[in-house]
């Protein structure tokens, strides 16, 4: 087997697709993919601190046997030999799941979530695990943005977001309940996509919500988004959401050509006035650059009252989640995560029902938009990445869309005036995933043409 690497490609270049195909048609061996990335990624790690674990003998490990499956003749799957980084809420039977917290130090799984299971399943090598504030909500991890090391990556998926925009690995699995996965993507210059909530499993993930917990994907291109998203939707009786999913045929659409040019309706949402002015010129140029495939509106109230809801959900059920945790750890854990847990401790039970039964109205509420226009495109995030590292920016733009559960995806268009990335979302009719992928991938392939650039 050729045991050699084709330099001539640069290893950030490479797609999902290309480097599976590479392994199957043995241009290359997953052995030696796996050492040029963990080579890059060591010397990498030691600025931008993405990992919780990384250990070579373990991925070298993975790709052996990758390599001695194809000498045998077996079918490698739709991920041969990719590297792709996993969140430390994914529980893993090879590697430690902490959960970000001291106070889990050591807590070695049994088995692999759902989600680690299937991209093993299809070829896939488990990179190592990415670093998140203590239970997505406490302390900041110290992973520092790849654009510039003064400044976070956002959160709570801060490690498999650093570990993609450095080029460590070609995608990355996060989670999100509040803006996890598509701000980080904003601040960290990539495209981070979250499907509709219930399509992908969550069993073997470490809780924050039980109610608006989603997964997500990292990486630099809609091709190996949706390629990853594909793998992992489907039913699993570990997550009762996921009764009855069957597969997308994500990748395919996503990368067909739209009958029409998409028409987009833009939402500032009523925090535009908390955005930062550079941020708030970028993506009133963008708007203004699409014309008439763009129309502008003011979302709803229910768009305030959706975010306070959201928040109740959050605070109750992480709350329920903790509690018993809290009274043999209470030390260990970050002083944030305990006053969120007292917080939710102190939500009345009417508050927290009536929230919960907000969620299907509020989805429906949005339908109507979707009859005439194919995304709804809205900011990401109220500007590029904070400078320092004890917060991992403000999800208030990404609210509403973690409550509704909708499909939303980030892309990496404008820039602040010091030149960090800010990215713009897009957001989906319910259960509409590819349509919003085909969206994205168009608006991506034509932005240039769009800016004037």
């Amino acid at each position: 087997m050729n045991q050699s690497f084709p330099v001539e490609i640069p290893l950030q270049q490479l797609t999902v697709h290309q480097i599976a195909e590479m392994i199957r048609s043995g241009s290359t061996s997953a052995e030696a993919l796996a050492t040029l990335c963990l080579d890059y990624a060591e010397a990498t790690e030691a600025s931008v601190h993405a990992f919780a674990y990384l250990n070579r003998e373990a991925v070298l490990m993975q790709a052996r046997l990758l390599d001695e499956g194809r000498g045998r003749g077996g079918d490698l799957g739709r991920l041969s030999g990719v590297p792709l980084a996993i969140k430390d809420v994914f529980d893993t039977f090879d590697m430690p799941t902490e959960y970000g917290s001291k106070s889990l130090s050591g807590r070695q799984p049994r088995w692999d979530a759902t989600a680690v299971r299937k991209l093993r399943e299809a070829g896939a090598i488990i990179f190592g695990k990415t670093k998140l504030p203590d239970f997505c909500l406490g302390q900041a991890a110290d992973t520092r943005n790849p654009h510039h090391l003064d400044h976070t990556p956002g959160g709570s998926s801060s490690g498999s977001a650093a570990a993609v925009a450095a080029g460590m690995t070609p995608v990355a699995i996060g989670s999100q309940t509040v803006g996890s996965v598509i701000r980080p993507a904003s601040f960290c210059g990539i495209i981070g996509f979250k499907p509709t909530r219930g399509l992908i499993s969550r069993a073997g993930v470490q809780p924050l919500s039980e109610t608006l917990d989603q997964i997500g994907v990292f990486g630099r291109n809609i091709e190996d988004i949706a390629l990853v998203s594909e793998v992992l939707i489907g039913a699993d009786e570990g997550d009762p959401l996921t009764r009855g999913v069957l597969p997308r045929q994500l990748l395919t659409i996503s990368q067909q050509e739209p009958p029409f040019p998409p028409k987009f309706v833009c939402m500032r949402t009523p925090f535009w006035d908390q955005m930062d002015l550079d941020a708030q010129e970028a993506f009133n140029a963008l708007v203004q650059a699409l014309g008439d495939q763009a129309v502008i509106i003011e979302l709803p109230e229910i768009s305030k009252v959706a975010v306070d809801r959201l928040r109740t959900i959050v605070d109750a059920e992480f709350a329920s989640v903790m509690s018993e945790h809290l009274t043999h750890a209470s030390e260990a854990v970050s002083e944030k995560v305990r006053q969120i847990v007292a917080r939710g401790t102190a939500i009345k039970a009417v508050d927290y029902l009536k929230a919960k039964e907000g969620i299907e109205p509020a989805i429906a509420g949005f339908d109507e938009f979707f009859d005439r226009f194919d995304a709804i495109l809205t900011p990401a995030s109220l500007g590029s990445a904070p400078k320092g590292l004890e917060s991992t920016g403000d999800a208030i733009m990404n609210a509403l869309w973690s409550y509704t559960g909708m499909p939303a995806i980030t892309l990496p268009l404008l820039q602040s005036a010091d030149g960090l990335p800010i990215g713009i979302q897009l957001v989906g009719a319910s259960h509409d995933d590819a349509r919003l992928l085909r969206s994205a991938n168009w608006l991506l392939k034509n932005f240039d043409d769009i800016a004037g650039e």
